[in-house]
């Protein structure tokens, strides 16, 4: 994970991760808004929860899901909070949204103005690249700059 824009506001950060895929947060013990680019339909269910499960418990409150693929990841981001409410444990509230069809760009303006809520209001914005092919990653990398610098 690499910072590509510090404000007095806010850091953004960039994430690409290889498979086996696995995620930790910037900052540890920091909160952070997520924007998940889901470019790889091979993820199977359970790494789809485990990843999920990392998320969360890195300190994800917003999570912004865009690709193809993306109400599934809302609906595995979601099942966290509710498997940890059945198991006893909860944790902080975790806002979702997807975009399944929607322009990259659309997705970035959500990400930038709207992840906030309630008295939360993100510090750190994480975005994480799930495959495609190195394009993507510069895509994202553009639009990030674009909208945030």
């Amino acid at each position: 994970m690499h910072c590509i824009l510090t404000t007095d506001s806010y850091t953004l950060w960039l994430l690409r991760p290889d498979r086996p895929y696995s995620f930790a947060g910037p900052i540890h013990g920091a909160e952070f808004a997520l924007l998940l680019v889901v470019a790889d339909p091979g993820v199977a269910t359970e790494e789809q929860a485990s990843l999920s499960e990392q998320f969360v418990r890195a300190g994800c409150r917003h999570a912004v899901c865009f690709g193809p693929t993306s109400s599934s990841w809302d609906d595995s981001i979601d099942m966290v909070s509710v498997i940890d409410e059945v198991d006893g444990r909860p944790g902080p509230f975790v806002m979702t949204s997807w975009f399944d069809h929607d322009p990259l760009a659309a997705a970035v303006d959500f990400f930038a103005d709207c992840t906030a809520f309630d008295e939360w209001v993100p510090k750190h914005f994480v975005c994480c690249v799930l495959g495609g092919d190195p394009e993507l990653e510069r895509d994202v990398h553009r639009a990030l700059l674009a909208r945030f610098g």
